[in-house]
This record gives C-alpha cells, sequence and structure tokens, in this order.
C-alpha cells in the first residue's frame, strides 16, 4: 500500500499564517463549489447575528451605557418615605434643608414637568411644549453646559426670574437654529420670558417619562407647597463618597427634620437610588426579553446551520476518506472545518450586521424611551459584538463535522444520526420556548384589550387646553371660561354632552396617590394620613366620558358655585379601601386643597360614588380617587371631552372664538390613550412573534433534512421490508414516526425549559399563568403540525421507489 510520503514530494512545512491562508483558499473554493448550502447558511447565520447585534445595540444604549453626564456614578435620585414606606417625590422645602444640613453632597435640585404654551413672535400662533421646571441647581448636578448662552442662576430663580433655556431640538425646529435667538424675546402662556441659551444635542432629562422643549425656574411661591409638595429630585455627590455614607447622613438630617416639624415630618424619612437605575428602570425587563428571545433564535440558527454542515459533511465523505489515505490527519481536517466556517461565519455576521438595523427599528415600540433624544443606531460597539459573534461561530460550527469524522474513523456510523437529531430536538426545543412566550403574551394582550378602561372611547374626542395665567390670574376667571366654552361646545351641532378633567385616564407612568386626606374629625397627623390620587373635572364630564355613576349625583354649574357647600366625587375603590361600615353619601372629607377660593380647613362632602377607571394603563388596578368641581376649585389647564355624533371639525373655531389668543387645539379620537397604553405590548408581540415565526421556519426546514436523511439512511431496511411484504402505508407510518417523534421530544424538552425560565416573563403577562394551557396546547399542537408537515415528502419519497431501487441506490 502506498503512503502519502511515497506518492507525493516532500515539501517544506508552512509558516502558521501561510497555512491559514491556504486552508482559507481551499475553503473559499469549496464553498463556491455549494452556493445552494453558502447561501441557505450565510441567511440562516445573518438572522441570528443580526438579531443578536440589534439587541446588544439597544441594550448598550438604553440600559448599559453610562449616563450621558460628567462622572455619571455619582448622581443619586432622591426620594422621602411616608408610613407607608413607598417612595414618594419630595418637598421642595425639605430638600432646601437637607442642602444647608449635608455635607456628602455637592449639589441637590428638585425638577418637575408642565407644559406651556409658547409664542416665538406676537402674530405666530401658540405652540404647546413641554417644560422642565427646575432649580438653577439642576444644571449644577448634572454638569452639562449649555452649547449656547448661559443657564439660569440661583438668584435669578429666587426672584422668579422670566428665563428660558431652549433644548437643541427646539431650538432647531422652532427658531431655525439661529444663534441670534439667545436674548429674544418668547412668550409663555402670554408672560414674557428670555432666553438665555441652548443645551447641546443629546442632552438627557433626568425622568424616564418626559421629553421636554425647554427649561424654565421652578417657582418656589407657586410649586414649593412647603414640607407637602411631592416633586423629582436629584443630587450630586461629592468626589469619593459612598451611597451607603450619603443615606446615612440624608436619613439623619430628614429625621432632625422630623423631630423639628411633626405636623409635616413625622413619620417621613429620605432614601436615595443611584440616578442610572431610576432612568433605566423601566426599560430592563423589556430589553432583557429581547435579548432572551434574540438569543433563542441564534441558537436555534445555530442548530439549523451545524445540520446543514453536517449534511454536507456527509456528502464530502469520499472527498474526507482521501484526504485521510493521502495522510491528512485530524489536524489537517478539523483546519479545513475551521477556516470553512470562518468563511461563512464572516459573511453571515457581515450580512446580519445591516439586518441588526431594522431590528432597532423596532425597539422603541417595545421599549419607549421618551428622553432618548438620538435614534438608535448601530455603533463601534454593535460592530465589535458582530465580530465577536463570527469569532465564536468559527470555533463552535466546526465541532460537529469534527466529532462526525471522528466517530467514522472509530467505525461508529450511529453518530451521524445521533449529532443530526440532537441538533434537530434542540431547535424544536428552543423555538417552543419562543412560540410558548409569544403565545402568552398574544394572550395577555387579548385579555386586555376585554379589559374595561372604565369608559367609552365611541364617538368621544379630546384635546387639551391650558390658560395663560396673565389673563386668567383669578379662580373665578378660570371658572368663567370652562363654563362658557362647556355651553357653547354643548350648543355645536351634533355635540351630545361635553366635559373637562385635569388628567384623563390611562395617562401611564408610574402614578401612586398624591395627596393627604382624613375622615372629618379623624385627627390624624398629616404625615401619617391616607393617601388618595385628587383630580378635578366639571359637571358633565362623566357623561361625556361614559363612567358610570353608581350613587348619588354629578356636579352641577348651579349648585357648586365658589364659595358654597364644598363637594366631592369618589371613586368605588376610594369607598371600598377607606369608607368600610360607612355610608359614602354625605360623609365630610378633609382634603387639603388650597387656594384663593378655599382656604385651608375647610370640608368637602361626598355626594356621589363613580365606576373605576384605569388611571395609570390597562395592566395596573384602579387607585382610590377622589374628584373635586372646577366650579368651585378652577382649573388652570386640562383636557376636554366631547361625545358627538359628528366628526368634531367646528371644535377648534368654537375655542378661537371664545379667546382667540389660546393654544392651538389639536383634537384626537378619545380611543387612541387606550391604543397607547397597549403600544409597548404590541411591539413586543410583533418582535418576539417575529422572531418565533423565523424559528419555527428553520426548525420545519431542519427536521425535514434530518428527516430526508435518515429515510435515505435506512434505505435499504426499508427495502427489504417492502421485498417482505409491507405495505406503503407502514413504509410511510415508520418515516412519518420518526419525525412526530424528534418533535414531541423536542417539544417536551422546550416546555420544561420555558417553565423553569418562565418568571422572567412575569411582568409582560396579563390574566394569565405561564403554564396557560390554551397556550401551551396550542403550541404543541403547531410544532407537531410543523414535525408532520415537514415528513410528508420524505415519507412519500419512501413509499413509492421501488424495492429494487432502494437496493440498488443503498
Amino acid at each position: 500500500m502506498l503512503t502519502a510520503s511515497m506518492t507525493q514530494p516532500q515539501t517544506p512545512v508552512l509558516p502558521w499564517s501561510n497555512a491559514m491562508l491556504s486552508d482559507l483558499r481551499h475553503a473559499i473554493r469549496a464553498i463556491l463549489r455549494s452556493p445552494v448550502f453558502a447561501i441557505s447558511t450565510i441567511l440562516t447565520l445573518a438572522l441570528g447575528v443580526g438579531a443578536n447585534t440589534g439587541a446588544f445595540s439597544a441594550l448598550n444604549s438604553l440600559l448599559l451605557k453610562s449616563l450621558p453626564y460628567p462622572d455619571p456614578e455619582r448622581l443619586v435620585a432622591l426620594y422621602e418615605t411616608t408610613v407607608d414606606r413607598k417612595p414618594r417625590g419630595v418637598a421642595e422645602q425639605n430638600l432646601l434643608d437637607w442642602r444647608a444640613r449635608t455635607a456628602l453632597f455637592e449639589a441637590m435640585a428638585v425638577y418637575q414637568p408642565r407644559s406651556f404654551g409658547l409664542t416665538a413672535a406676537d402674530r405666530d400662533p401658540v405652540t404647546v411644549i413641554q417644560t422642565g421646571m427646575v432649580m438653577a441647581e439642576f444644571f449644577h448636578v448634572l454638569q452639562v453646559p449649555p452649547a449656547l448662552g448661559r443657564v439660569f442662576r440661583e438668584e435669578e430663580e429666587v426672584a422668579e426670574s422670566r428665563a428660558i433655556v431652549l433644548t437643541d431640538h427646539l431650538w432647531r425646529t422652532m427658531f431655525s437654529a439661529d444663534p441670534s435667538a439667545i436674548g429674544r424675546k418668547v412668550s409663555l402662556n402670554e408672560e414674557p420670558y428670555t432666553i438665555l441659551g441652548v443645551m447641546p444635542a443629546g442632552f438627557e432629562y433626568p425622568m424616564d417619562r418626559v421629553l421636554p422643549d425647554a427649561f424654565i425656574p421652578l417657582s418656589r411661591k407657586d410649586y414649593c407647597c412647603g414640607r407637602l409638595g411631592s416633586q423629582d429630585a436629584v443630587a450630586r455627590l461629592r468626589p469619593g463618597t459612598s451611597l451607603e455614607r450619603a443615606r446615612t447622613e440624608l436619613e439623619s438630617v430628614a429625621g432632625g427634620l422630623a423631630a423639628e416639624h411633626p405636623d409635616t415630618n413625622q413619620g417621613r424619612t429620605a432614601g436615595l437610588r443611584p440616578l442610572q437605575d431610576v432612568m433605566t428602570g423601566t426599560r430592563r425587563e423589556p430589553l432583557f426579553l429581547l435579548v432572551a428571545a434574540s438569543s433563542l433564535l441564534l441558537l436555534i440558527a445555530c442548530a439549523n446551520v451545524a445540520g446543514l454542515i453536517l449534511a454536507r459533511c456527509l456528502g464530502r465523505s469520499r472527498e474526507m476518506a482521501i484526504r485521510a489515505y493521502l495522510g491528512a490527519g485530524l489536524r489537517h481536517i478539523a483546519g479545513q472545518f475551521v477556516a470553512e466556517a470562518a468563511v461563512l461565519s464572516i459573511a453571515g455576521a457581515a450580512c446580519g450586521f445591516f439586518a441588526a438595523g431594522l431590528v432597532l427599528q423596532f425597539v422603541p415600540q417595545f421599549v419607549p424611551s421618551p428622553n432618548q433624544t438620538a435614534p438608535l443606531r448601530l455603533d463601534a460597539a454593535a460592530f465589535a459584538f458582530a465580530a465577536a459573534l463570527a469569532m465564536a461561530l468559527t470555533i463552535l460550527l466546526p465541532v460537529a463535522p469534527t466529532l462526525l469524522v471522528v466517530g467514522e474513523w472509530h467505525g461508529s456510523r450511529g453518530s451521524r444520526s445521533a449529532l443530526r437529531g440532537a441538533l434537530v430536538v434542540t431547535q424544536v426545543a428552543l423555538s417552543v420556548v419562543l412560540l410558548l412566550a409569544t403565545g402568552l403574551l398574544l394572550r395577555s394582550f387579548f385579555r386586555l384589550l376585554a379589559t374595561s378602561p372604565g369608559f367609552q372611547t365611541a364617538n368621544a374626542l379630546e384635546f387639551g387646553i391650558g390658560l395663560p395665567e396673565k389673563r386668567y390670574d383669578t379662580t373665578p376667571k378660570e371658572i368663567a371660561f370652562h363654563r362658557e366654552l362647556l355651553r357653547r361646545l354643548a350648543q355645536t351641532p351634533g355635540v351630545e354632552s361635553a366635559g373637562a378633567v385635569s388628567r384623563l385616564p390611562l395617562r401611564g407612568g408610574n402614578i401612586g396617590p398624591a395627596g393627604p386626606f382624613q375622615i372629618w374629625g379623624a385627627n390624624i397627623p398629616i404625615p401619617q394620613r391616607p393617601r388618595s390620587w385628587v383630580n378635578t373635572a366639571s359637571p358633565g364630564y362623566l357623561a361625556a366620558m361614559g363612567i358610570p355613576l353608581v350613587e348619588g349625583r354629578d356636579f352641577s354649574w348651579q349648585d357648586d358655585r365658589p364659595g358654597y357647600h364644598r363637594v366631592a366625587i369618589v371613586n368605588q375603590t376610594f369607598a371600598r379601601t377607606y369608607l368600610r361600615g360607612r355610608r359614602a353619601l354625605g360623609t365630610l372629607l378633609d382634603v387639603r386643597w388650597v387656594s384663593d377660593v378655599n382656604p385651608l380647613g375647610v370640608t368637602w362632602e361626598i355626594v356621589g360614588v363613580v365606576g373605576d377607571t384605569r388611571q395609570a394603563n390597562l395592566d395596573r388596578d384602579p387607585i382610590p380617587e377622589i374628584f373635586l368641581s372646577i366650579t368651585q376649585v378652577g382649573m388652570d389647564g386640562g383636557v376636554y371631552v366631547i361625545r358627538t355624533r359628528g366628526s368634531g371639525n367646528a371644535i377648534s373655531s368654537v375655542v378661537a372664538e371664545l379667546d382667540p389668543r389660546i393654544q392651538r387645539v389639536g383634537v384626537k379620537p378619545l380611543h387612541l390613550i387606550v391604543e397607547a397604553s397597549l403600544g409597548s405590548r404590541r411591539g413586543a408581540i410583533r418582535l418576539v412573534g417575529g422572531f418565533g415565526l423565523l424559528a419555527l421556519l428553520l426548525t420545519a426546514v431542519g427536521i425535514y433534512g434530518i428527516v430526508a436523511f435518515r429515510a435515505s439512511e435506512r434505505s435499504r431496511e426499508m427495502a427489504i421490508r417492502s421485498a417482505l411484504g409491507a405495505s406503503a402505508s407502514e413504509i410511510r407510518g415508520l418515516v412519518l414516526g420518526h419525525g412526530l417523534w424528534l418533535a414531541g421530544a423536542g417539544t417536551a424538552a422546550g416546555v420544561a425549559v420555558f417553565l423553569m425560565a418562565s418568571p422572567l416573563l412575569k411582568s409582560q403577562l396579563y390574566g394569565v399563568g405561564a403554564a396557560d394551557p390554551m397556550s401551551m396546547g396550542a403550541v404543541v399542537a403547531a410544532v407537531l403540525a410543523v414535525g408532520l408537515g415537514a415528513s410528508i415528502a420524505p415519507s412519500r419519497r419512501a413509499a413509492t421507489t421501488a424495492p429494487m431501487d432502494l437496493l440498488r441506490d443503498s
């Protein structure tokens, strides 16, 4: 027998780099000889790499990347707690005392959002903008200098200076990026403000639910509310200060204030959290779900590609035998597999990198992030991640064919089917996990669609409005405006009812109890009083919204006038929570609502109980709510709701006729607020569902491949069975049974894995459990059907081929 050394001339050993280049050249030629294999493999890898690169890019930009401020690790969010120990906002006066009495904090500030009507020039229309009302020290805390001009100073804040700092977006859209805008006068709610500066592009507001257009000084006169206010607060620690030391000092100071001011601060303490956690907290769970789904898709793609490589390797068994005969060892053959895997992985990662951009387009629907001013883009970190995936695939993909070659050399031909079967079962199991997640998300979504928000959206419109303080500077003037506008709206053809409210339901965010109250005469210290959300509404609001009046009466323009007997309406949750064993109607409440017509200490009589509405989101239970009438407390800004049989085109003109200088009115269908509350869930279903369908498609291809391969391996057995009298249906049953066994084994494994990992999905579910039988039944049936469908063609081919042909082919 000739050996390799006798049949080939001796050649010098190539350096490692030259040998690698030689392997790559051979790999490229070998792959080009199989274009179908190359295209299918590259596209499959592109799906997995693209999904994971997009998920990583979103995770890095929205969660892992440091906040865009100098020394972000020194930034903390401050909060207060009361007797219920739940974090709430900070009273401005308390924060001023914290600032004066602490030594470990470099700066502190409170801030809050509010909408204003902005007029850039005298004859320009009013544009509604979101402002961040902030202390001057707010900019010292974040330490981001303006791109143009300057920010306002503390003495300007204390003096109630009319100053405004624009965001880059507002400066470019409304002022055409004109540098001469600095020093120009604009009007906010008809009050003159001077533009001091422009913040740089990409400046982020430290609140995950609001994207402001400008910043103005926070009025201490109007918003400090003594020691009972509730505003967001942020602080910067001094260099070298740990969170524990700062927390201990803050708690000590808060304890001293509780002793000094027992009427307002008793039972209140203070706390802090890293600002990074606060700004990214709502993004964590949806982003982790995205990463988990994309990782499963990558594993499925890898299993599919490994199966394709094994099939190709079996087709090259003659080539491998000749290589071994000529003296090629396992290292040389494995090196060839690695080179081919490198070519395929690099090509797949390159295509996947561009496919990742498509994933990023869906992320904002799935992970809302208002303060993310710049759109998500692929960057150098995403490119490095895709390159790392290509390197990992280069190492992992050659493992299966190398194990197959080792098994063949040791005479273990059963390793062919075992390896491919294990890969297919793995594909099925991972696909089941993705499909179960999709099924549960869909079930949750439909449960939410069936959940009543507590009001009727059909034939209802809404629009927001704000009253300029300069002309509507007293509560009676506000009341007169709303009364006249509602009267005119009610007389508009087609309008059935109209009303106004401070805050509509389903407004999103972490809404929580906002104001202390007590049953009149209870004499509970203010810090220990129960808390309820307090809203203001007009007569007719309940009818316009379709909120049922359970007992009592609605507010009235005739009976509920300023200075008369004060009245309130509560929702059913309030009555169940705080009025158990007591008749609601006639109960007197002590609600701290102070204005120019409502002095401290007046009582509010409950005259009605209404049905619950979902104040935050459809998946959040209603909270206790008290409604006060705008006929007695006024309303400087809110939302109008009109129930009409018409189109609502005349509404804007009705508002303009009453006050031509009021802000522009944008009328929208009321059902849009329900759809907006479901937006992130729709995004989750689209993204995870898309991954699940791709996974199911890859799984079908994998099952088809292994069943067809196994049928060809057993062709001799099939021929003998046929020759001995086995019918075509029996032959088909053997092949179909193998496909169903693969699908069944993978399904069982997938269900087990999903049940173990289901707690990660809990926050995204509503009204269903992880072991929901309907979802599981549907997924199991779908996967078994796919397994059966993928096995039909191989079974038909095996059953219709003549026995002599099978024996000859085998």
